[in-house]
């Protein structure tokens, strides 16, 4: 199972591998219900609701509990419909009030298929946890760096693609962006250490649709003044984001030639291998010094299958293509 962060941390809730997150893809806004189907021949959706007692008062009927406990006593129902079979789950955690649904077409999908995806919603509501206002801060923060790698690692899949098809405008811009997204782990990691912190710095590495936001040169310069890079490497990522910029925005109107995107992307390549040595340093040193998120966790250790299952399932997510959906 995979965790699923509510926006603002006030609960999070583990979820089947194969179930996405729909809101974002089918255009809806990031608040409740939070929906969830599987990717192909959906039977179902399980959605989950939480609303503050203030928006809705809690029902005295309905069990209580408090803040940062899992297995919550839920209050099963059934709303008559003509079309769907509609399963309601209530209970209130802290300030909240908590609805789950699934719904379904029950004309159309047999009766074990439904009884394996309920299955699947009983467990996954027993992980169900309400965060006191004092630990929300941190789920954030942990979501934001979880979907950041999870980013990164989808990224390698365009740049397998690229590389196979020698898409070299495609393969300069992913390196180019790989190099950003080392860099900034290096930053968050970097002020971990000197702030001895838990928290990432997530101006690093989120940004909203209305977010000023942090360009690669503030990037690199920043790097450079916390001594990540060298002098030698600030200035020659400055040069190669001016070939990137050229092959991107000015191809047409220069003399450039293809065959110096060959030449722009394997120095591209080199330099993204060097700047990932030197994030791997710094893992090394928060393990090291037993500071922030490397401090009890050897960033070489061997991960078992359900950790790299975990993180194909959020490629999936990242991607919701079919091209490079992966069966778990």
């Amino acid at each position: 199972m995979k965790y699923f962060t509510h926006p603002e941390g006030i609960f999070e809730i583990k979820i089947p591998l194969d179930w996405h997150y729909k809101n974002e893809v089918a255009g809806y806004e990031n608040k409740s219900p939070f929906s969830f189907e599987v990717f192909e021949d959906v039977k179902g959706c399980f959605q989950i609701s939480c609303y503050h007692k203030n928006e809705k008062p809690l029902n005295s009927e309905l069990p209580k509990h408090d803040y940062n406990i899992t297995n919550l006593n839920f209050i099963p129902t059934e709303l008559p419909d003509t079309e769907f079979k509609i399963l309601l789950w209530a209970t209130t955690a802290g300030d909240y009030f908590f609805m789950a649904k699934y719904i379904y077409l029950a004309t159309e999908v047999d009766a074990k298929v439904i009884e394996e995806q309920l299955t699947k919603v009983e467990n996954c509501l027993s992980t169900l946890m309400c965060l006191s206002p004092d630990r929300r801060e941190f789920a954030i923060s942990f979501d934001r760096f979880e979907k950041f790698n999870v980013s990164l690692a989808a990224s390698f899949d365009l740049k397998n693609r690229a590389m196979k098809s020698l898409s070299l405008v495609e393969l300069i811009v992913l390196s180019a962006n790989q190099i950003d997204a080392y860099l900034r782990l290096c930053i968050v990691f970097k002020f971990q250490i000197v702030e001895n912190s838990l928290l990432f710095k997530l101006e690093y590495l989120f940004q909203r649709e209305k977010d000023k936001p942090l360009m690669e040169k503030r990037i690199y310069d920043k790097a450079k003044d916390m001594a990540i890079i060298s002098e030698v490497q600030h200035k020659k990522l400055y040069l190669l984001y001016d070939c990137r910029n050229k092959v991107v925005h000015r191809y047409i109107i220069t003399d450039i030639k293809t065959k110096e995107l060959l030449e722009i992307s394997y120095e591209y390549e080199l330099l993204c291998e060097e700047v990932r040595v030197i994030l791997e340093s710094i893992e090394a040193e928060q393990f090291d010094k037993k500071i922030g998120y490397h401090g009890t966790k050897d960033p070489l250790r061997k991960r078992d299958k359900n950790y790299v299952d975990e993180l194909f399932s959020m490629v999936n997510d990242k991607h919701f293509y079919k091209e490079f959906y992966r069966n778990i």
